[in-house]
């Protein structure tokens, strides 16, 4: 953990920790309580597909930023680059990736699950800021990641703009993050002023120059007398402006930012640490996890896969789905189920497979004048057939997602587990459970492990489970599967610190 966020000078809003964990208690059944309200069917599994998107999606950012974004550098509008750099080095921590891109709503703000994080500046707003607001702002988004918010700011949102669903359910802890590291934006910036005037423009654009602060201050006072007029605040993810100012001036007040200040200003490198490059080190025991953070992760994991397996209409056991019923005689095995219709398949003597839809019997004629073939499939206003000859089957949505319902469920919570972490590790480098333990899958020399070498890690354990979970208790950090493929589930943040020397 960074220096800054440990210890009894710690910048960390004292509720924030509390609020970050009654959130994640009180997330689900607040959704629930809102789509009730809004007449919005939100389940678990609604909840499990969007935070597996939301995975994927801030994944793959990157190479969207690449592509169609400008990358900051020592070249490319240096000005920048320097600012954040130079806070880099102050605060110890690895140099982001920057980029600038067009944004009309959100000026600054940090993505990403690990190490390098993305800065995100906006070319909209960016002109707009003297350098020394545009430290502060920058300031206060690497102070989101050196206090470990970022990864789930990222998964609540994907561009930095949460929306009101989002601030009411999560807004308690937002709003407490935003308070800290506004504390780390005014070491950056070094000016109260300079702060004040960076909120202004954020909040008002060009208009923010005509502001007297001093005035918009005072408005604070009149927002605290009537407790009505804080309530508004819970819709959002920040603070109230007005408090924000009044949390900074009473922050540089105290002794806290007086040690933190004697802290940024200290003698150091001007360079920002570095991570070791892929294959330049050796993950050593210490960086592993243990047994019970790994649990942890896993149990998240489980109820994640449960719940989407649930949502196809499977259960979690596997088998024959409810309503389906098989018929087999010498050579024939008609299978009938509720959705897909019926499925014969016939022996040696008859090598035929035919899959029957229900089709409803009033159903006009289709007109074929407008239609298109591709291949066997047939796309016309009735809908998908399929062609055969001369015969045509239609196949029904219902059809389809019946049958993908049926094959998700016979296979079952224990082939779709093993399943959704190989995927998400090979994609992500670390699943959603290991995304909120701050874990991540690497090969004994930090590099990303191979697709062969993650799919084998799972088979391993899908088949040697059984062997694998006594075995923990002995060998708690490096478990078998991991032995067996040279694999390690390290944690995060000591292994930044160790790389970087921090």
């Amino acid at each position: 953990m960074h220096s800054l966020f440990t210890g009894p000078g710690s910048l960390r809003e004292p509720s924030e920790r509390v609020a970050f964990w009654l959130t994640a208690l009180l997330a689900f059944p607040a959704a629930l309580l809102i789509g009730y309200v809004l007449h919005e069917s939100i389940g678990a599994s609604q909840v499990a597909l969007f935070i597996v998107i939301a995975m994927v999606y801030v994944t793959l950012a990157r190479g969207r930023l690449l592509g169609s974004s400008v990358r900051v550098h020592q070249l490319q509008y240096p000005r920048v680059f320097t600012i954040v750099k130079r806070a880099c080095a102050a605060l110890e921590i690895p140099m982001p990736f920057v980029f600038v891109r067009e944004d009309n709503y959100v000026p600054v703000v940090a993505l990403g699950f690990g190490e390098p994080y993305a800065l995100v500046l906006s070319s909209h707003w960016i002109e707009l800021f003297a350098d020394d607001e545009l430290a502060f702002m920058i300031g206060r988004e690497l102070g989101h990641i050196a206090a470990g918010h970022t990864r789930f700011h990222s998964l609540l949102s994907v561009n930095g703009n949460e929306n009101p669903l989002i601030s009411l359910i999560f807004g308690a802890w937002l709003r407490r993050c935003a308070l800290t590291c506004d504390k780390v934006g005014l070491l950056v910036c070094g000016s109260v002023d300079s702060a004040i005037r960076a909120m202004g423009i954020a909040a008002f654009h060009e208009f923010g120059r005509k502001v007297d602060y001093e005035t918009f201050a005072q408005q604070d006072a009149e927002v605290q007398s009537d407790s009505v007029l804080r309530w508004g605040e819970w819709l959002s993810s920040e603070p109230y402006a007005t408090r924000r100012i009044a949390s900074l001036r009473t922050f540089i007040a105290t002794q806290r930012y007086e040690n933190a200040e004697a802290w940024f200003l200290r003698e150091r490198s001007e360079e920002p640490p570095a991570l070791a490059a892929p294959g330049q080190a050796t993950v050593a025991t210490r960086d592993c996890a243990g047994w019970w953070r790994r649990f942890a992760a896993w149990g998240i994991d489980a109820v994640v896969v449960s719940a989407i397996i649930t949502s196809f209409g499977g259960s979690i056991a596997g088998g024959t789905h409810a309503g389906t019923t098989v018929n087999a005689s010498p050579g024939d095995v008609e299978i009938t189920a509720p959705g897909i219709g019926n499925i014969n398949v016939r022996g040696k003597k008859h090598p035929v497979v035919t899959l029957t839809t229900p089709r409803p019997s009033a159903a006009p004629t289709a007109d074929t004048s407008d239609e298109a073939q591709v291949g066997p499939f047939v796309l016309n206003d009735q809908g998908l057939s399929l062609k055969s000859g001369n015969a045509e089957q239609a196949l029904s949505l219902d059809a389809v997602t019946g049958f993908v319902g049926e094959f998700i469920h016979r296979l079952g919570f224990f082939f779709w587990f093993p399943f959704y972490l190989a995927v998400l590790v090979i994609v992500a480098g670390q699943t959603f459970g290991m995304m909120i333990a701050g874990l991540r899958v690497v090969t004994t020399d930090f590099r990303k492990p191979s697709t062969a070498r993650t799919i084998g890690r799972y088979i391993i354990v899908f088949f040697m489970w059984w062997a694998i979970a006594p075995l923990s208790f002995i060998w708690r950090r490096v478990l078998l599967h991991d032995r067996w493929t040279k694999t390690r589930v390290v944690k995060v943040e000591r292994v930044v610190a160790r790389l970087t020397g921090s």
